[in-house]
């Protein structure tokens, strides 16, 4: 078996937004794990459950079938609506030790037979409009912004009262001790939120954001508010990423900007496939790197990006 593995191409797949509380989600991924991937890695950037049993389903489910399994919590995960957790800092020490207890890794990773890639986890949450410096935030001069009342994690998540720092830079501090080493090969990193504002666009902002109140499919709802932080691109740029892997917009896209690749590449909601919002040939996770060629083309649209 161990020669065998070693002369096949060692691959790298992506998927994030898994949601696997949908059993059609969950049986999607368990199938592509069943296929046999024991050369390949599979890249997880959050939001499968907020419910740590089905997350243990998941988990032991798909790492005996491959190589490594990297996993990083999203939004979702860390709400404690269902959970024997009394706050959110609590669960998310418990999905780490989860991951442990599995064999999944949720820090850095030298992967490849031939070539070779860093495989970089990256946790991270959101800056809203009260810390402008990193937030994401662009406002809606068009509708009254009702985000407070909209956002699951403003019910389902609860944090320590005696919190003295963002959540963002909470999560981005998690990655301080891994960003101070020398990586001399490849990096791919990921994180379950934009690193950028220009990612919630699919093309030059100015004139996406001429036309959003046309377009808009839930004007009362800001997006911008909860979608990432530039802390995380800070890293990105810290480490030399070449490719960078996100989630949690449910919209599907590849976009290089100042040298590196973004991609996103969502399983979603089966409501959203149906209705074309999410592509059904995003079903699969997302070849992004083999070990006999390096970097996939990623270039093609032909995995859902809109």
């Amino acid at each position: 078996m161990e020669i065998r593995q070693r002369m096949m191409p060692a691959r790298v797949w992506v998927t994030s937004d898994i949601h696997i509380d949908y059993q059609e989600n969950f049986d999607r991924v368990l199938n592509f794990a069943n296929e046999g991937h024991y050369s390949d890695a599979l890249i997880i950037a959050g939001d499968a459950t907020d419910k740590l049993e089905r997350l243990r389903a998941l988990l032991e489910g798909v790492r005996p079938n491959f190589n490594k399994v990297l996993f990083i919590p999203g939004n979702h995960e860390l709400w404690v609506r269902r959970s024997t957790q009394t706050n959110s800092l609590e669960k998310f020490y418990a999905i780490q030790a989860l991951c442990r207890e599995l064999g999944v890794d949720t820090a850095p990773v030298l992967f490849g037979h031939r070539e070779k890639v860093w495989l970089f986890p990256l946790y991270s949450w959101y800056d809203d409009k009260d810390n402008p410096d990193h937030s994401l935030y662009l406002e809606k001069s068009y509708a009254e912004d009702l985000t407070d009342s909209m956002w699951g994690d403003f019910t389902h998540a609860r944090w320590p009262f005696d919190l003295d720092q963002p959540l963002a830079q909470l999560f981005a501090d998690e990655n301080e001790k891994h960003l101070g080493k020398n990586y001399e090969e490849p990096i791919i990193s990921f994180s379950h939120f934009l690193p950028r504002v220009e990612l919630i666009f699919n093309g030059p902002m100015k004139a996406a954001m001429r036309l959003a109140r046309w377009f808009d499919p839930v004007p009362e709802f800001n997006f911008s508010r909860v979608a990432g932080s530039t802390r995380i691109e800070e890293q990105i740029r810290r480490l030399g990423s070449k490719l960078h892997i996100y989630g949690h917009q449910h919209v599907n896209r590849v976009r290089t900007l100042e040298n590196i690749t973004y991609l996103s590449h969502c399983l979603g909601y089966p409501r959203e496939r149906q209705r074309g919002r999410i592509r059904e040939n995003a079903l699969l996770p997302r070849c992004v790197w083999r070990d006999d060629i390096g970097f996939c083309d990623l270039s093609s649209q032909a995995s859902g990006s809109r």
